[in-house]
Order: structure tokens, then sequence, then C-alpha cells
């Protein structure tokens, strides 16, 4: 047993450190992009807008149609982070959806509510998935807020998503769950 803790240990942490080398500056990121992106002042009814937008093409996650459907969300250049990975095209980022889409099945996104400041959207949703790894399927479940602030065009520009992906997808994964409580036994 304190054999497998200690694979467990460094692999998790040899993970962690190659997961911390991808988005090496998080905070100067979104602090710059926060600073340098200015979307349209938006009002009540277009925060409203753009959440349903959102959710009504994330719905479709899990299916051939959602590629094409959060292809047409999205600006040609943008700055976006979901907590897990950080893109600054719509390349990039529907590539990342793609490979995303193979792996869920059975979604269903609601808004909860839909909030703003000046340019930001704050959409507050919650999103149940079924998620295949290591061939198991394991249903998820995440609350979120994602920032989002739209062109002149009403494409995304600007996206920063705030969820816990410990408690959302880590503890939950076949196999990585039990590693990450291993590590952080405290937290139930």
């Amino acid at each position: 047993m304190t054999f497998l803790r200690t694979v467990t240990l460094s692999a998790l942490t040899l993970l962690s450190l190659v997961a911390c080398k991808s988005i090496p500056s998080y905070s100067a990121d979104y602090d710059k992009a926060n600073k340098e992106i200015s979307g349209i002042l938006l009002n009540d009814e277009q925060a409203l807008l753009i959440g349903q937008r959102f959710v009504s093409a994330f719905n479709t996650m899990g299916t051939v149609d959602f590629v094409k459907n959060t292809g047409r969300l999205y600006a040609d250049h943008l700055y976006i982070n979901d907590t897990l990975s950080q893109f600054s095209t719509k390349n990039e980022l529907i590539k990342h959806f793609g490979g995303m889409n193979e792996h869920v099945s059975n979604v269903s996104v609601k808004l909860i509510s839909a909030t703003h400041t000046d340019d930001s959207a704050y959409i507050h949703w919650h999103m149940v998935y079924d998620f295949k790894m290591f061939g198991r399927i394991k249903t998820m479940s995440s609350y979120g807020i994602s920032q989002i602030k739209i062109n002149n065009k009403g494409l995304i520009i600007f996206q920063q998503d705030y969820w816990d992906p410990a408690n959302g997808l880590y503890r939950s994964l076949p196999y990585v769950g039990n590693a990450y409580s291993l590590l952080l036994p405290f937290k139930k």
C-alpha cells in the first residue's frame, strides 16, 4: 500500500507540474486579457441572451452538432480559460472541443442566472454529464460561473470559467479520484 501511495503521489505531482507548465502565468494572463479585451456594454436582456445561447450550445455536447454549435459562439481571436486549458484562437478552442466531445454524453446544462457588470456577463450554470475514461462511464456534476465578453457581432471574445475541477471532475474519475483522495484525505 505504501508503494502504491508513493507511485500515485509521484505521478500526480509530475502531472501537476506538467499541467502548471501549460499555463505558467494564469493570473497575469487573466489580468492582461481582462484589461485589454473590451466587449460591448451590456444590459440585463443581453446578459440573459448570452447565457441562453451559451447553455443551448453546451447542451449539445456529446453530439455531432456540438462543435458546429459552439463554433458559432466564438470570435476568431479570443481569450478563454476554462480552468483546465487556455486558448487564444477559435481554431485551438474548436480542436479542444472536438476532443472533449468524444468523452462525454447525456449532457444537461441549466442556466441558473445571468448578470452583468459593464461589458462582462456572468453566467451561472449547472452541468451534469456522463464522462468516459479508462473504459468506464461516470456521471459528473458541476456548478460554475463564466465571465463572458462579446463583440459587436455577438461573438465571445473573452471567457473565464470559474468552477471546481477537484470536485466537479477529478474526484469522480476512475483511478484518478482515488489517487486524489490519497493526496487530500481531509477533503471529503
